[in-house]
């Protein structure tokens, strides 16, 4: 009975508290930073070090506006599946799993077996 209301409980704290907007931005820098290459060689004087530079900005814009584009098509093609609603759902099932998790070591005693001093058998 417990562990339902906390697996409830966190569930909506955790739907409710997240800014699906930040995780959203922090994915996409995360992708653009993976996607896009890093230094290339000639960059020996400071006119290629700043010419590669506006290069890369304008990569890394490119690839943001292509992401944000996908999820705008995502959007449309699936509009009771919204790309923010799916992060809410995601942290309403991590927070409800780590809530789940802490209680079910908290109720067993921190790894004791479920047992404590006083329901232990004796030999």
């Amino acid at each position: 009975m417990i562990s339902s209301l906390i697996s409830i409980g966190s569930f909506s704290w955790g739907f409710q508290n997240v800014r699906p907007a930040e995780v959203i931005d922090r994915i996409i820098a995360f992708a653009v930073d993976v996607i896009t290459p890093g230094k290339g060689t000639g960059e020996s004087s400071w006119w290629m070090k700043g010419l590669r530079n506006v290069q890369r900005g304008s990569q890394r814009i490119e690839k943001e506006m292509e992401f944000r584009s996908h999820l705008a098509e995502w959007d449309d093609s699936f509009p009771f599946l919204h790309h923010e609603l799916i992060v809410r759902y995601a942290a309403g099932f991590l927070a409800s799993t780590v809530a789940l998790t802490i209680w079910d070591v908290v109720r067993s005693g921190y790894g004791g077996g479920g047992r404590n001093d006083r329901t232990r058998r004796r030999r």
